[in-house]
Order: C-alpha cells, then structure tokens, then sequence
C-alpha cells in the first residue's frame, strides 16, 4: 500500500489592480508551484489561499 506526506502551503492571492500585476503575481506562484514539483510535490487540492500538496513515500 502506497503510504504519502503531505504539505499545506498558504500561497496569498489577493486581487492585482493591473494586468501587469496580474501577470507578476501568476509568474511568481508559477515559480514556486514548479518548485514544489521539481521536489516531488502533487498539487492535489487550493482553497482560500491554502494548497495542499501529496508525495509518495519512499
């Protein structure tokens, strides 16, 4: 039976007023998300500012 960790992560997300902030804020959680991923990190869930990440365990 496979047997996971997981992570709670709380990642802000509150509104840009420019597109331009808009697209620094998206560029930043793109980085940190494939960060997490590269570490074997799933994203399985996001509500409310809060992701919640799984691995196996090995």
């Amino acid at each position: 039976m496979k047997k996971y960790e997981y992570k709670v992560v709380a990642i802000a997300t509150s509104l840009a007023v420019s597109t331009k902030q808009y697209e620094k804020i998206a560029q930043e959680f793109e980085i940190q998300l494939n960060e997490f991923g590269a570490d074997g990190w799933e994203l399985v869930q996001r509500m409310d500012g809060f992701f919640f990440f799984k691995r196996e365990l090995k």
